[in-house]
């Protein structure tokens, strides 16, 4: 009886690895990370949102994210014109990151063009520390590509020998819809 068990138990499994797409057509999709198609933010949610690349499209990784409009810092109170604002997902027009306040900032197309979302992240070099101490005022992001395996999103940064980047985490999970607005040049691979 146990050899029995035993030989079933090792058949079941021999039939799952053959089942398993080994080197098939769609080897392509379980690559990680993927390429991110476009990135909004969203001032009702507090979300920034990324469609990435991957399946059948309707693949996002979102995070908590600040949203807020540069020039109402040390003026008169707006909320009350604020709250009347329709602030749904818009566009990133630009993505910067800065490693002296390890935050990276999205510029948003909405209203006045003032309105940005900000988020923390880890911005590192890829190869190995240096010795001197660089100064990481905010600086173009080149890619930006999210994997749904580590949950992180990684920016590679405009700086110094291109292998300075910005991560942060971040929730991938399938979506009911495709994105097909253009590409911020940011995003163009």
């Amino acid at each position: 009886m146990n050899f029995t068990a035993s030989f079933l138990a090792l058949l079941a499994a021999a039939q799952s690895i053959a089942a398993f797409p080994f080197g098939g057509s769609h080897s392509d999709d379980l690559v990680a990370p993927v390429p991110v198609t476009q990135l909004v933010c969203d001032g009702d949610t507090y979300k920034c949102t990324a469609s990435l690349d991957f399946g059948d499209g309707r693949w996002v990784a979102d995070w908590n994210t600040a949203v807020f409009h540069t020039g109402l810092f040390g003026g008169i109170d707006h909320k009350e014109t604020i709250a009347r604002m329709a602030m749904a997902p818009v566009p990133v027009t630009a993505l910067n990151c800065d490693g002296d306040t390890y935050k990276c900032t999205a510029n948003l197309k909405f209203g006045d063009g003032r309105w940005v979302a900000q988020w923390s992240a880890n911005v590192f070099h890829t190869f190995a520390p240096s010795v001197e101490e660089p100064n990481f005022a905010p600086v173009p992001v080149t890619k930006l590509t999210c994997d749904g395996d580590t949950y992180k999103c990684t920016a590679n940064l405009q700086f110094g020998d291109n292998r300075w980047v910005a991560q942060w985490g971040s929730n991938v999970y399938h979506r009911g819809f495709t994105a097909t607005s253009e590409k911020p040049s940011f995003l163009q691979q």
